[in-house]
């Protein structure tokens, strides 16, 4: 669902509002009621991976451990 965030030249307040392709709905300030709003541009959600949250500190990747015993250089 497209959410835009939205700035009111009238009172300066900025929220967002879902606006669907295709459809240019007159916009109103819900503080002020005034129409005369300006469209933002505001960084997407994009998402690390499915099923985990995005500022996640866990990279899901295997630790390495390089004091580890075996493997192929091992030597032994």
């Amino acid at each position: 669902m497209p959410i835009f965030e939205f700035s009111c030249k009238a009172c300066g307040h900025v929220f967002e509002k879902l606006q669907l392709a295709g459809r240019e709905d007159e916009i109103k300030c819900p503080k002020c009621g005034h129409t005369d709003v300006e469209k933002k541009i505001s960084a997407p959600f994009l998402p690390s991976s499915v099923g985990r949250p995005a500022d996640s500190a866990s990279t899901g990747a295997p630790k390495s451990d390089s004091g580890s015993s075996g493997g192929c250089n091992s030597g032994g």
